[in-house]
């Protein structure tokens, strides 16, 4: 089990990647892409989803963060700290990047663009290292 320890914080350092790379695309998406003649980063209810979008990211930053530091601060066991970093970015990346192929609209499921891609990978993640419901099992015995 000491080994999750170890790699659970590293699925939450990929999930934390593809969450910003779906971020990334949907702005570049958003600031470039008009409706009605303007861009459609200029409408309210966009910019909530992207700010959103980057308030998941910073949060599950902060947790796999937390996570690493403990483990380098030379912490026997980080059980609660990686399993809360690997289901926090898991299910964090999720939503960033679902709403990343809401922005895209019809090019967000064509095959072969880039958040088709991160959608179909951040599925993995949610499973690798314990699935999301394994992790709030972990971290519930730990409170």
């Amino acid at each position: 089990m000491t080994v999750l320890d170890h790699f659970r914080p590293t699925v939450a350092a990929a999930a934390l990647g593809l969450a910003r790379r779906a971020l990334d695309e949907s702005l570049t998406r958003t600031r470039t892409r008009t409706v009605q003649g303007a861009p459609l980063a200029d409408l309210q209810m966009v910019q909530g989803h992207l700010a959103d979008m980057a308030l998941d990211i910073d949060a599950a930053a902060l947790l796999t963060y937390r996570a690493a530091w403990a483990k380098d601060q030379g912490a026997p066991r980080i059980t609660r700290e990686a399993a809360m970093a690997k289901l926090h970015a898991t299910e964090a990346a999720q939503r960033v990047i679902d709403q990343a192929v809401q922005l895209h609209g019809g090019d967000g499921v064509r095959r072969g663009s880039v958040v088709e891609s991160l959608y179909r990978d951040i599925r993995a993640l949610r499973i690798y290292e314990g699935a999301s419901d394994v992790q709030r099992v972990v971290i519930a015995r730990s409170l």
